[in-house]
């Protein structure tokens, strides 16, 4: 039985034959291991994985001193220490400084005075000497093989010249006939596959020189250059080395150590290439998605264009046949989004721009409402404004969306706001609310009813939020909110309350589709829009110079004065906070309301009370310095609902310093002290006190009518009527008496935020 030998790789016992010479290695761990050059040192190593490409040493090396340098004498990226590889560094302490390499031409040849170490007696460097004995390996190889495929050839066509002379063979014979002559071809084409140009190659040794001649010029080039190593061999085997040297000498030269790092980055510039492509697909498809969009949006234009150009004609028609017939149409009472704005005004107001928000507008509702149109008679501050409430309402957040347009619906049911009431109805069921909840308030979850109370106290009487109200909503249970829930609600809730007192402060009139909604309130005998500038004409001008003094003394006396005492102010603080104003209590509910709004309401006896009262106890004053919106309202809501608190600082800051520099008929008019003390008396209402604010500017700027009009809006403002609005500022322009309604509303909802954020902070204390 013959000897079995173990594999040094797998342990496995094999036939001596089957190992490989020197690694002892069977075909298998030869085929899953192979012999691959070292990326640095460029020595033959047995290569553990796939992604394994330095020896072992060089990565011991990697780890102490990082990265290696080329060699400076054979250019091998080997320096770990140094300049000089190893290799080499040894080499010049035993035989001396370098010498030219007759085959690279480099300086890194060593000669070791010993004509026998030499190749051929050439004096070579590492590389070339490698280089040159694998090929001379190879060569022999090929001679052998060559030489007995010639004689293997002979003897088969002499086998089968024998075969075939025969006039009778049988069908034995005829088989191993026709396997000889499909044998031929095959071991032919092996030696085709020398040849570098496609010819094939000659079995007979003899006539591999003419093959020379017909190579490739870049080969004959090279073979010229190399013309040295094959003076001392055969034409064989000067043929073979050609077509077979070449390519194992270009990866051991030393000046192609970096095809490795060449080749991976290529491989990232492809991966890089690739991505490129992948992205450029991505903005492709965007821009055809834009592009198809922008098609669309202007398709509906044109065809909303057509429409109304169809109605325009229409009603033309029905009134000339009308005319005709000698029938008297009714005269349009108004018309436009407001009943106490002319529709005039709006559209020539600051038209480009304006328009240009109208249209943001649209494309992110859908829609252009009457509130829209009527902010944007102020472009900035309506811009600032849809932002916020396309987030509130249609961006992300804990809130799922049906629930925030309920919430919208109790906050403006509190104030029998029927035109924000209809309009999110509508929204509510488009998102997929459930319809049986706009039965009423009982038909919604518990969870909803439980924002009862502080919606009732936000609207009417925010300062009397404690902790008490929150810690009530996020006790643990199945119907408790989250902390974040609660934020968001709280956001809405103000929001509309405010957003009501707009609308009925500026006399918004529903939108076509809200059937049976009634209209903001109107006298039974409105003043005409002569009367501000006929008899009273004298009278309003006289209003416009005197604040425009008194304005001119205010700034005066701030830039020579330092101001009043700390007492001082607290005591015009509390004459204006117990001042008593013309506005009477709110009525019973309007029955014609209970159907839409009614519903939605528990407790609606409950509205708003004076915060200081006579015979009464007056809650303690909010003081703005012990809890302001700047250093903690702002901060709390960043924490708790980020992208809205800075929307809503936005929004504050845009309202409280827009200015046009014009009062009435004056241009170039410094405005600021007018919008401080609006805003300032707006939370004077509500009980927020500035202690660095002289209290007495309100008396002097606010005129009587202008203070009722603020107090009706602000608080009860279903009560507004267009009286109330026609009587202040009877020579200041429409968009003017709207820039106060926006204070109004921001000024508002700043102060019932404050009281909410306070007693949310109180608890998470």
């Amino acid at each position: 039985m013959a000897a079995l030998y173990a594999c040094t790789k797998c342990h496995q016992r094999f036939p001596f034959e089957a190992l490989s010479q020197g690694q002892q290695l069977c075909k298998e761990c030869r085929i899953a291991h192979p012999i691959v050059k070292c990326t640095y040192c460029r020595t033959e190593f047995q290569q553990e994985s796939k992604t394994n490409t330095i020896c072992k040493k060089c990565a011991q090396n990697v780890k102490l001193y990082g990265t290696p340098k080329p060699c400076q004498y054979c250019n091998i990226i080997a320096a770990f220490i140094g300049n000089k590889c190893q290799r080499c560094t040894n080499s010049e302490k035993k035989y001396g400084p370098p010498h030219s390499c007759e085959q690279c031409k480099q300086q890194c040849a060593f000669d070791r005075k010993d004509d026998r170490k030499k190749v051929d007696g050439k004096l070579l460097c590492w590389l070339c000497t490698l280089s040159y004995k694998r090929v001379l390996q190879k060569t022999k190889e090929q001679c052998k093989h060559l030489s007995s495929s010639s004689r293997g050839s002979l003897q088969e066509k002499e086998q089968f010249s024998r075969l075939s002379s025969g006039s009778h063979y049988n069908s034995q014979k005829t088989l191993s006939t026709s396997s000889i002559q499909n044998e031929i071809p095959k071991k032919k084409a092996k030696f085709d596959a020398i040849s570098a140009n496609g010819d094939s190659v000659p079995s007979s040794p003899e006539m591999l020189c003419p093959l020379i001649q017909r190579a490739p010029s870049t080969l004959a080039q090279w073979a010229a250059s190399q013309q040295t190593l094959g003076a001392h061999h055969c034409p064989v085997a000067q043929g073979i080395d050609i077509l077979n040297f070449s390519p194992d000498l270009a990866l051991d030269s030393p000046g192609t150590d970096h095809f490795v790092i060449i080749a991976q980055l290529k491989e990232e510039v492809a991966t890089l290439k690739k991505m490129l492509h992948q992205k450029d697909q991505m903005i492709l498809e965007k821009e055809k998605k834009i592009t198809e969009l922008k098609a669309d949006l202007q398709y509906q234009e044109s065809q909303m264009r057509a429409k109304m150009n169809q109605m325009e004609k229409t009603h033309k028609e029905v009134m000339e046949q009308l005319q005709e017939r000698g029938i008297q149409a009714p005269r349009e009472l108004a018309r436009g989004p407001s009943a106490f704005i002319p529709l005039g005004e709006i559209p020539q107001e600051r038209g480009d721009s304006s328009l240009h928000q109208l249209l943001k507008a649209f494309v992110s509702a859908g829609r252009v409402d009457h509130v829209a149109m009527v902010m944007g008679l102020h472009p900035q501050y309506l811009s600032s404004f849809w932002k916020t409430q396309y987030l509130l309402l249609r961006m992300d957040g804990p809130l799922p969306y049906h629930r925030r347009h309920y919430i919208a619906i109790m906050a403006a049911a509190r104030h029998r706001c029927s035109y924000l009431v209809g309009l999110h109805m509508g929204e509510f069921l488009q998102v997929g609310g459930n319809p049986a909840w706009l039965r009423g308030l009982h038909c919604a979850p518990q969870k909803l009813r439980n924002l009862n109370e502080i919606n009732k106290l936000l609207a009417h009487r925010p300062w009397l939020v404690t902790k008490e109200h929150i810690e009530a909503l996020l006790r643990p249970g199945e119907d408790s909110w989250s902390l974040a829930e609660l934020v968001q609600a709280l956001v809405l809730l103000t929001h509309y309350h405010s957003l009501a007192s707009f609308v009925f402060g500026c006399g918004i009139k529903p939108e076509e589709e809200q059937d049976g909604a009634p209209s903001p309130h109107s006298d039974s005998s409105p003043a005409s829009e002569d009367s501000m500038w006929g008899s009273g004409g004298t009278d309003a001008m006289l209003e416009v110079e005197m604040l425009m003094e008194r304005m001119k003394l205010l700034q005066e006396n701030q830039l020579e004065e330092e101001g009043v005492t700390q007492e001082e102010m607290a005591t015009r603080f509390e004459l204006e906070k117990t001042e008593s104003l013309l506005v009477p209590s709110s009525d019973p509910l309007d029955p014609s309301l209970q159907s839409n709004i009614r519903c939605f309401l528990e407790d609606p006896e409950f509205g708003y009370k004076d915060f200081t009262r006579r015979g009464e106890q007056a809650p303690p004053t909010f003081r703005a310095q012990d809890y302001t919106w700047e250093d903690h309202g702002y901060s709390l809501m960043n924490r708790l609902y980020p992208d809205v608190g800075q929307l809503l600082d936005e929004k504050f800051q845009v309202v409280y310093n827009l200015t046009y520099n014009t009062i009435a008929m004056h241009c170039g008019v410094d405005t600021s002290v007018l919008r401080r003390a609006i805003w300032n008396y707006v939370h004077c209402v509500f009980g927020i006190r500035y202690d660095d604010y002289d209290y007495g500017e309100v008396n002097q700027l606010l005129e009587r009518n202008l203070k009722i009009y603020i107090k009706t809006v602000a608080c009860y403002p279903e009560k507004t009527t267009k009286q109330i609005y026609t009587q202040f500022w009877r020579h200041f322009k429409h968009s003017e008496k709207v820039h106060v309604n926006l204070l109004l509303l921001e000024a508002r909802l700043q102060a019932a935020l404050l009281y909410a954020l306070r007693a949310v902070t109180r608890y998470m204390t």
